[in-house]
């Protein structure tokens, strides 16, 4: 099966090599306290700082996955005044956990997904955005991203990147935290995300002190020795590092999906059952291509595509029952993406 489900989706080809080298290396007997780990996440420090264009004073923590980032923020920044800007489900999602915590300083500032919202000064000192909106297919991009922090220089701006790291050159610099479930664009098995804070914010939380184990405290006291609070995913690990050091540059990457999600859109515009869920061109994701039409036809070409080893995304949240889902992330081969792109051309 070739799965262009949006997470967990298609791996990386190299996923299956590096498997192996993991095994016979050793690496996944060794504890994390050892010289071996420490080096490998050093290594996969400086892969990523490279790799990413990440500022040399951020952290990089290694967690479960992006939901557990969730509930690490809202623990550590939850009693400040935060403002989650979204548009779609996960975006909501992360809201409500934080609101469940702290309702009396957690506000929401829905947007509508035909748009984008205001980069303004929001006079709130926490700032959460959903950089790709798994959803609904929508993205902020940089542009946008970059004035945002012009316009709150001192809030701290957390990012959910979960569907576009690995798949668009994103302004780290612009966000005081970014993190990011490892099965989408990053082509990886999932359960484990990796999560970065700025000096900035991790300075906030040293001096905050909050009594949880997996506070950014500890993980950045235990991060000053290239360690980890808990005895960490090791093959995730690894398997991050391998696949990052012999990808494409992630410029080439990121023009690639771009282009390829445009000829997407330009077939599903000419579709006669079905359309783009975004009309607005500026608001579509280059990642998630969400489409909609009557719920009759999406089922019948889901059940299409199975039969010919081909899987798709189901809808989800507000537009689960008249949408589906098209990944467009980097593990996609190119003749992949032409087959699904014929197998839709010719679905009447």
């Amino acid at each position: 099966m070739v799965s262009f489900y949006p997470g967990p989706s298609r791996l990386d080809p190299n996923v299956e090599h590096y498997l192996r080298e993991a095994l016979q290396s050793g690496i996944l007997s060794q504890n994390h306290r050892s010289s071996v780990f420490m080096q490998l996440y050093e290594d996969t420090w400086s892969t990523v700082r490279s790799y990413f264009n990440v500022p040399d004073d951020y952290s990089l923590y290694f967690v479960s996955s992006a939901t557990e980032c969730w509930e690490i923020l809202s623990q550590e920044l939850g009693q400040l005044k935060n403002l989650h800007v979204y548009n779609g489900a996960f975006g909501e999602k992360g809201f409500n956990i934080n609101a469940s915590f702290h309702p009396d300083t957690v506000i929401g500032l829905p947007f509508d997904k035909e748009e984008s919202p205001l980069a303004e000064a929001y006079h709130a000192e926490v700032i959460h955005l959903t950089q790709n909106e798994t959803a609904n297919g929508t993205q902020l991009s940089a542009d946008w991203l970059e004035n945002l922090r012009k316009q709150n220089p001192s809030a701290y701006i957390t990012v959910d990147a979960t569907s576009s790291l690995g798949g668009q050159v994103l302004p780290i610099a612009s966000a005081d935290v970014w993190f990011a479930s490892v099965q989408k664009c990053l082509g990886l098995p999932s359960g484990m995300a990796v999560l970065m804070c700025s000096k900035r914010v991790v300075e906030f939380c040293k001096n905050n002190k909050t009594p949880y184990y997996n506070s950014i405290a500890s993980l950045e006291l235990q991060f000053q020795t290239r360690q980890t609070t808990h005895t960490p995913n090791i093959l995730a690990i690894y398997l991050f590092y391998r696949t990052l050091r012999a990808r494409q540059e992630l410029k080439t990457i990121h023009e690639s999906l771009k282009n390829q999600a445009q000829k997407w859109y330009q077939l599903l515009e000419q579709h006669s059952l079905f359309e783009p869920l975004i009309a607005s061109q500026a608001q579509r994701s280059d990642t998630i291509i969400a489409v909609q039409g009557p719920a009759s036809d999406i089922e019948r070409f889901k059940t299409y595509c199975s039969e010919k080893e081909y899987i798709i995304g189901n809808g989800y949240g507000a537009d689960k029952g008249n949408t589906f889902r098209i990944a467009n992330f980097p593990a996609h081969q190119v003749s992949e993406v032409a087959f699904l792109q014929d197998l839709l051309i010719h679905f009447k």
